[in-house]
């Protein structure tokens, strides 16, 4: 299922998004707060995508324009 506002498309999560979740996750303030710790590397990225994000209601937020 993908949702759209005028902004933003939610949709399901693909392995070409894990550069991008990376980029995000390896923060250390973003992870802890979510209970998880700041991801390594893309692959650990990826590995999330595959194992944890696959869930029927986990939505990738991307900006309309970009579908990132």
């Amino acid at each position: 299922m993908i949702l759209q506002t005028e902004r933003l498309t939610l949709r399901p999560w693909c392995e070409a998004d894990a550069k991008s979740l990376y980029e995000c996750a390896k923060d250390p303030e973003v992870g802890p707060i979510a209970g998880w710790p700041a991801h390594k590397s893309v692959e650990e990225s990826l590995d999330v995508i595959r194992n944890v994000f696959t869930g029927k209601e986990c939505y990738a937020i991307c900006e309309k324009d970009n579908n990132i």
